[in-house]
């Protein structure tokens, strides 16, 4: 009689319990107008954001006066995007990234209805890079459902090139004016012909609430892996990948491989028992 396949939770609270975490900031008065920029910045990577006040109004068109404040969200590593769930894929391309942020406003602190940029206005991102390139560009993301919570919710978003390159700055940034609150990746869509695809099955394991993802260190894209099959990985292309499970007892077991693409091809899965330390320890190695 055949051994049962290993049944696994949903991997979701581990994984947020993991994520990088919102980092709020108050925007208040200066004496000398124009206040001095950034106003914002990322206490873990150091994003730069310059926002006026003028920028912004309230959802029925109403100014907005000092204080307000920024929420900012910083995903740079594969890590933090795999714990973040939050893939570098656009249409089933793969995306070269130089990482994902997510900037949004409020009146009040820990107040919940969002201010809104204003028609015609921008604000100023720069993103920390050690060396920029001069073909990256803005991707704006759309949450799915919107408005989803960040905290206790795992968001998908849906990412559409902005049409706008980021300046590579001699200063170690990427920097570019931003049209749109929210989710901002940047980006380069790298989709190459032929691309393949890979599948994954277990003889040992149930897969279904296993987080699976591929990285591709070259463009450092990270792709999550949807019902068993990946999406289109260009011929060529040398990937890691990881397979996150944890148990109804909250054991943590992954699976770990580097392949290089050359055909569509089966990855037969067998989890091993890992910890909290030896899964941090293989992300971070990516």
């Amino acid at each position: 009689q055949a051994k049962p396949l290993n049944d696994y939770a949903s991997p979701n609270n581990y994984l947020n319990s993991k994520k990088p975490q919102e980092q709020e900031s108050e925007v208040d008065t200066c004496s000398n107008p124009p206040c001095p920029c950034p106003n914002v910045k990322g206490k873990v990577h150091g994003t730069e954001i310059c926002i006026s006040k003028t920028s912004l109004v309230f959802p029925n068109g109403d100014s907005v006066f000092f204080p307000f404040y920024v929420r900012l969200i910083e995903i740079y590593t594969p890590a933090e995007m795999i714990y973040s769930q939050l893939p570098t894929v656009s249409g089933g391309d793969i995306l070269e990234t130089a990482g994902e942020i997510r900037v949004k406003t409020y009146k009040n602190k820990g107040a919940v209805n969002e201010l809104n940029l204003r028609s015609g206005q921008a604000y100023s991102v720069k993103m920390p890079n050690a060396s920029p390139k001069n073909y990256m560009h803005t991707y704006y993301g759309t949450e799915s459902p919107a408005n989803l919570d960040w905290a206790t919710n795992t968001v998908t978003v849906n990412w559409s090139d902005g049409g706008v390159v980021f300046a590579d700055t001699p200063s170690g940034f990427y920097s570019s004016p931003i049209v749109n609150l929210g989710w901002l990746n940047c980006d380069y869509n790298k989709a190459a012909l032929p691309s393949y695809n890979l599948t994954f099955t277990s003889k040992t394991d149930k897969l279904n609430n296993v987080a699976i993802f591929v990285y591709i260190p070259a463009t450092k894209t990270v792709m999550q892996v949807n019902n068993m099959v990946s999406g289109n990985i260009p011929s060529g292309s040398a990937v890691k990948i990881i397979c996150i499970g944890v148990r109804a007892d909250n054991s943590i077991w992954k699976y770990y491989q580097t392949l290089t693409v050359s055909s569509s091809q089966s990855v037969n899965v067998t989890m091993v028992s890992s910890s909290d330390a030896d899964l941090t320890s293989t992300l971070n190695g990516l």
